[in-house]
């Protein structure tokens, strides 16, 4: 399930990388692994289902702050 929620995330066209961890070798291992792994489109569409609105897909409205409009 981790590895799948991973996949998710690194195949959303609006995020650059997926910041993980784990309470063990073995955890960050699994997640490290889910950087290869690719979920085909009925799966995606399967879990945009599942999450309904819960998720935001518009890049243009979670856009990055650039460098000069950061706080200080």
């Amino acid at each position: 399930m981790a590895q799948m929620a991973v996949a998710w995330v690194l195949q959303n066209g609006n995020v650059a990388s997926a910041i993980t961890g784990g309470s063990g070798p073995e955890q960050v291992k699994a997640n490290a692994a889910a950087a290869g792994k690719s979920l085909s489109s009925e799966t995606l569409a399967g879990i945009d289902e599942a999450l309904g609105d819960a998720v935001e897909r518009d890049g243009s409205l979670v856009g990055s702050m650039s460098p000069e409009k950061r706080p200080t």
